[in-house]
């Protein structure tokens, strides 16, 4: 798949109106996409295979489709005066929807702040604040190989920048294992995370499976307590330590008194582990219609590590032909990413208001 992807680059204000030649087109005032972007500074992607155009900015998006006057403004489908063109190798877009509805979505309304403000409260000891995304896989480990030629390691960090971006919008700092296709040790990601002092770890993954019937979403946590399928699951996951360049160093500790703290950390964490894997099985499951293959204990290497709650998802299974092709079209990673950040954004509520599940 040739995706092109952009942003603008020159410090244009919001208010700024379209400044672009208007191509008139059967009747229809066009302007290019370039003079879009600059004017409401937006980021967008353009799928040359499904020949799909997204507009973000924070936790808005915008889906055009060539030749179709209809598109989707944060989901919810709308019409437009006129279709999404290539004119002279350019992409153009209907001027009227240009000024009045992706203004209406992108540049956001002045905000007054009244003189005496009211005295910033501290932030609660249960807060969320940072969060950690492993990006599975990468460079000379391309993790499964599923239907289409497709690579674990690139839908992974699709999915993860994504997520990311959804998160930052709801005001959470997000930090990313690796943010290109590089080799990671998995030592490395977990150890990423504890220098980052995170909230919690999430470790993104594509599964795939002998049997090509097999599909569905499903959360791992870390669990000495396995059925098969999570067995099989973290044996493959665990088989690309092939890639370490040294063995992995985090065994469970031999002295009593750190062995003693081990288990009760472990013992912490596994609990919030497991209400983070069931919120975002719930949400995702429901937002993607997907088969939900449940919440899972396993073995996972990458797991063992990390210090804080974490838990490893699969987004489905690039062996089955239908959740393959899912999984090529950017729009629906997009909804994966969205619907996982809906987890996360419920389990973050939830473990706030209740005080870090102590009430």
């Amino acid at each position: 798949m040739s995706v092109l992807a952009g942003c603008a680059t020159s410090p244009v204000r919001e208010k700024t109106l379209i400044k672009s030649p208007i191509y008139d087109i059967k009747g229809i005032s066009y302007v290019s996409l370039s003079s879009v972007v600059d004017a409401y500074r937006l980021k967008y992607e353009w799928d040359s295979i499904s020949k799909k155009l997204t507009l973000y900015k924070g936790d808005k998006h915008v889906v055009l489709a060539l030749t179709s006057n209809i598109g989707l403004v944060d989901g919810i489908p709308l019409k437009l005066s006129g279709p999404l063109l290539l004119y002279k190798s350019s992409i153009v877009i209907p001027k009227d929807f240009s000024e009045s509805i992706l203004k209406k979505v992108f540049v956001k309304k002045r905000v007054i702040v009244p003189r005496r403000a009211e005295p910033i409260k501290p932030e609660s000891a249960y807060a969320i604040r940072k969060i950690v995304i492993d990006p599975g896989h990468g460079g000379k480990d391309p993790g499964a190989i599923g239907r289409f030629a497709l690579r674990e390691k690139d839908i992974t960090l699709d999915i993860s920048k994504r997520l990311k971006r959804y998160l930052e919008a709801s005001g959470i700092n997000v930090y990313l294992t690796r943010s290109d296709d590089r080799f990671i040790s998995l030592w490395r990601r977990a150890d990423i995370a504890n220098k980052r002092d995170a909230d919690f770890f999430i470790s993104i993954h594509a599964n795939a499976a002998h049997s090509r019937q097999a599909k569905g979403f499903e959360v791992f946590y870390l669990s000495e307590a396995v059925d098969d399928n999570a067995r099989a699951v973290a044996a493959a996951e665990n088989a690309f330590l092939k890639y370490e360049d040294s063995s992995f160093g985090y065994a469970k500790p031999s002295n009593s008194l750190e062995a003693t703290l081990w288990d009760i950390r472990y013992s912490e964490n596994r609990r919030e582990s497991i209400e983070l894997a069931k919120c975002i099985t719930r949400v995702a499951c429901r937002q993607l219609k997907v088969k939900d293959r449940g919440e899972k204990g396993a073995r996972f290497y990458v797991l063992k590590g990390a210090e804080m709650p974490s838990v490893l998802i699969e987004v489905g299974f690039i062996s089955n032909r239908q959740e393959a092709k899912k999984l090529k079209d950017s729009f629906y990673r997009e909804e994966v990413a969205k619907a996982i950040a809906s987890g996360i954004i419920n389990y973050k509520n939830k473990y706030e208001t209740e005080e870090g599940f102590t009430k």
